[in-house]
């Protein structure tokens, strides 16, 4: 699990942990009350689904630059045919990084 990915998933998932518990606080008695705690809770679930798919964007990308390097470092591995179908950018082929492991 890449260690950064899953720290910001974390803290978003913190994040949206402590608008319900906001929302749980405030009044209902009256429609506006109410629609205020209900539009709180979803944006609290619509944040919930944003981390995650950061996480999972984050964790395929990791995965993705894992095997290019580790391709890149022993041509010999052998890769499954899906991984040679993979679309990059071609500027994250092309450009010259100061630091090798960053293409």
């Amino acid at each position: 699990m890449p260690a950064t990915a899953h720290l910001h998933v974390r803290q978003d998932v913190a994040r949206a942990k402590a608008i319900i518990d906001l929302a749980e606080t405030l009044p209902r008695a009256t429609i506006a009350e109410a629609s205020v705690r209900s539009d709180l809770l979803r944006s609290a679930w619509m944040f919930s689904v944003g981390a995650m798919d950061a996480y999972f964007c984050d964790a395929y990308a990791d995965l993705v630059a894992a095997t290019a390097s580790s391709k890149a470092r022993q041509p010999t591995i052998a890769l499954p045919e899906w991984a040679y179908e993979i679309k990059l950018p071609l500027r994250a082929v092309l450009e010259d990084y100061k630091n090798p492991n960053w293409r």
